[in-house]
């Protein structure tokens, strides 16, 4: 088996990591990286840029940058509205559903 073939291997191992998306889009970043890297054009991308990839890859799935840049709880909780982002991952959670009244009070007065 060449480096070539190792290096696909790797970064498809690498691909399958990756947690299932929580929101639903038309395509999954996970699914559409794995059907490139498992199709025959990788074979006129360079072993270099092969390495790049798994490289970054590796960092994306480690979550290098986030603990990189750590967020103090000022940015998570600021004082003019600290339950903004509380709010939105419930909504993306899905864990509490606003009826049309809750919404409108939330847009009206930022509560």
């Amino acid at each position: 088996m060449s480096s070539r073939e190792e290096l696909l291997k790797k970064i498809v191992d690498l691909l399958k990591t990756l947690p299932q998306e929580r929101l639903k889009h038309y395509a999954s970043f996970k699914d559409v990286q794995i059907k490139r890297f498992s199709s025959s054009e990788m074979s006129s991308v360079s072993e270099n840029d092969l390495k790049l990839q798994y490289i970054s890859l590796r960092d994306l799935v480690n979550d290098k940058y986030k603990n990189y840049y750590t967020l103090d709880d000022k940015l998570l909780r600021p004082k003019g509205n600290p339950e903004y982002y509380n709010r939105i991952m419930a909504d993306i959670r899905g864990e509490k559903k606003e009826t049309i009244f809750s919404a409108f009070r939330t847009v009206v007065f930022g509560k």
